[in-house]
């Protein structure tokens, strides 16, 4: 992880973040004209020139280059988040899992309860159960249906279940028959510009 950031292309540039590539261009053109190390004729000079133009230089290559700018920014703005929360400042994704629990104060009672005298269990006189298992349950007023009529019922759905899967199976075919047919139809319009274009 690193701590700190390189040195900022768009200061060094003089431009802003949200700079078009023409501006950097037309900036990046008067920094190489102005610093160029060849235009110095002091050794010490030269060097200092020398640094500074190098540095105007990876300015220029990172801003021109669309994905490592991005990357660059994305680093900048990631940069400055963990400044914040090394900081201690709460952001709004600090911590997603964080958050308060308030208790309510007991509610003053009406009554008093008296202490039971002795030891007597109460068991529920109905077992509660979900109202899945309502419907699971057969009624118990509804005569039971035959085993020659669950058969017939059965062999019915299959039936039925046989048919809509061959229905399916026509609609398939006719539809790879109907695509079939066009690409030879573009095939044949492609065919005959050919040979109008001899």
């Amino acid at each position: 992880m690193a701590t700190t950031l390189p040195p900022d292309p768009y200061q060094l540039l003089g431009v802003s973040t949200d700079a078009k590539l023409s501006e950097i261009r037309s900036a990046h053109r008067k920094l190489v004209l102005k610093c160029h190390p060849d235009k110095v004729q002091d050794a010490a000079l030269k060097a200092i020139k020398q640094d500074e133009f190098q540095k105007v230089q990876q300015a220029y290559e990172l801003l021109s280059d669309d994905n490592r700018r991005m990357q660059y920014d994305d680093q900048v703005k990631l940069f400055e988040l963990r400044k914040e929360m090394s900081r201690g400042n709460p952001t709004p994704r600090s911590n997603p899992f964080e958050y308060q629990v308030r208790t309510a104060e007991p509610r003053p009672s009406s009554y008093e309860r008296s202490a039971p005298t002795s030891n007597v269990y109460t068991y529920p006189a109905v077992v509660p159960r979900s109202h899945e298992h309502l419907y699971e349950e057969p009624l118990r007023h509804a005569p039971r249906k035959s085993s020659s009529y669950d058969n017939s019922d059965r062999k019915r759905r299959e039936e039925e279940r046989r048919d809509d899967d061959e229905r399916l199976r026509q609609r398939e075919k006719e539809s790879k028959r109907s695509a079939h047919s066009k690409k030879e139809k573009s095939r044949d319009k492609e065919r005959r510009r050919g040979a109008e274009e001899k």
